[in-house]
């Protein structure tokens, strides 16, 4: 146990950085599909409704915060990498 979780975990926090972003894919494209699910619309519902209006800055508002959720995803994921991999993991010396 001492040398497996230790040598393990360079691989767990890469995993967990690409799967931070894939969630957040997922999460856009499930709600995508299904629409808008009740009285209150997503981000993702935005979109297409702006495309239909012409409402350019309201379409590409939504993308912005999008993009801006997966960039703090992985930047959160990589400091707890870097936390937890600090001082003797080659990755981070």
């Amino acid at each position: 146990m001492r040398l497996r979780i230790p040598s393990a975990l360079p691989y767990f926090f890469g995993g967990l950085r690409i799967s931070s972003g894939l969630s957040l894919i997922g999460a856009v494209v499930a709600e995508f599909v299904a629409g808008t699910g009740g009285s209150g619309a997503g981000l993702v519902y935005q979109i297409p409704q702006a495309g239909f209006q012409l409402n350019i800055p309201r379409l590409f508002a939504p993308l912005l915060l999008i993009t801006v959720t997966g960039v703090v995803l992985f930047a959160i994921t990589a400091w707890v990498s870097r936390i937890g991999l600090r001082g003797w993991h080659d990755s981070q010396l």
